[in-house]
């Protein structure tokens, strides 16, 4: 099963929300669709400034690369919405981040539209 990271960046908290609550919707998001590997927060420079974002490796079922990849960007765009939905604004779109795993590194495939 071919493994996956994502890297949603987290701009403006809903009301009521915290980080931890956005790890948690994120996480909840992704499990109804794929097995989730591995669970973290990360901030790294985008555009000079700090970003927080949350990242996920996930393993998506074999099949072809194709479908595999579009399954993963189908991940993508309901994790995006659904933490739109519950817990913060996602931006800025620059900071998204979809990766696959090869050999022991993991390089970006194009996410297309997620939104």
């Amino acid at each position: 099963m071919p493994s996956y990271r994502l890297h949603v960046p987290i701009g403006t908290l809903h009301p009521g929300s915290s980080p931890a609550d956005v790890m948690e919707q994120a996480t909840a998001a992704l499990g109804t669709l794929h097995v989730i590997e591995q669970q973290e927060v990360e901030a790294p420079l985008v555009a000079g400034r700090r970003v927080g974002r949350v990242a996920l490796r996930f393993a998506v079922e074999a099949s072809t690369r194709a479908d595999e990849d579009a399954a993963a960007r189908h991940a993508l765009a309901v994790v995006i919405e659904h933490l739109e939905d519950t817990g913060a604004q996602v931006g800025p779109p620059s900071a998204v981040v979809l990766t696959r795993g090869a050999g022991g590194r993991f390089h970006p495939i194009p996410t297309g539209s997620t939104r």
